[in-house]
């Protein structure tokens, strides 16, 4: 019988982790459990020095082994592991179900990690079409929840933009300004965000200068940082472009018409 794994020196200290048996003596025959009780402790960032530590020792004491043998007796080792844990499943005792699960969780980890190394197509070919089934299915529905924001979005597309005279963007930028800072009679803001990006955002999309395309970071420029009313980085509207002034309009009282006798 070829040997698999790395065992334990007898009556020696362990010289690795990755070791399997006892320091003193254990029926070889038991090799499949004594593997899976090691790898029961190894993390999943360990399951690839774990997998090429044994399968160099596998390879340097059975000349003439091919890689794929290896894999293939692991990879059923795994397996036959996990349908041992569902039989023998006791879910009525509370400590070993838990065990039971942290031990299949376990080795259904490092199953997929055989899967992901399998260069030889060793799965069952049922098992990889399902795969290819569930990952066709699950891109599928990806596909049609972009197609469906998509449509959305497009629902705010306009077929001509609002254009802005030649030379006025700074004049618009300043109305819109003026507006984020208007307040209410009872002293709330008209319009409220915590965020710049909507306003520019807003003017890069349905506003054209000239009749040509407005690049975002330009209007982004105007609405830079500011400290103490002075931008950090950014463009200031010049004062020549300050044409308008947005002022509140006092309601204008009713004039009572007085009855004539």
């Amino acid at each position: 019988m070829k040997e698999y794994f790395k065992p334990l020196a007898r009556f020696k200290k362990r010289e690795h982790p990755f070791d399997i048996g006892k320091p003193f003596s254990w029926w070889k025959g038991h090799y499949d459990r004594h593997f899976l009780n090691n790898l029961y402790q190894r993390k999943e960032s360990e399951f690839e020095a774990f997998y090429k530590y044994h399968l160099d020792h596998f390879l340097t004491v059975n000349a003439g082994s091919q890689e794929v043998e290896f894999y293939k007796h692991l990879r059923d080792l795994i397996q036959d592991g996990i349908a041992v844990l569902i039989k023998e499943d006791k879910p009525g005792s509370k400590t070993k179900h838990e065990r039971t699960n942290i031990q299949k969780t376990q080795l259904r980890a490092f199953a997929g990690y055989l899967d992901s190394i399998d260069q030889w197509a060793v799965r069952p070919r049922l098992e990889v079409y399902t795969e290819k089934d569930a990952t066709i299915a699950r891109q599928q529905n990806e596909i049609a929840a972009l197609e469906k924001q998509i449509s959305e979005m497009k629902e705010y597309d306009v077929v001509q933009k609002i254009r802005i005279e030649e030379g006025h963007l700074p004049t618009v930028i300043d109305l819109i300004q003026q507006l984020r800072d208007l307040q209410l009679p009872a002293g709330r803001n008209l319009l409220r965000c915590d965020y710049k990006t909507p306003y520019y955002k807003m003017i890069s999309k349905y506003f054209s200068l000239g009749g040509k395309d407005i690049p975002i970071e330009t209007a982004k420029n105007y609405f830079s940082d500011k400290q103490n009313d002075v931008s950090v980085k950014g463009i200031l509207v010049p004062s020549e472009n300050k044409l308008f002034k947005i002022v509140f309009d006092t309601p204008k009282k009713a004039v009572r018409k007085s009855n004539k006798a």
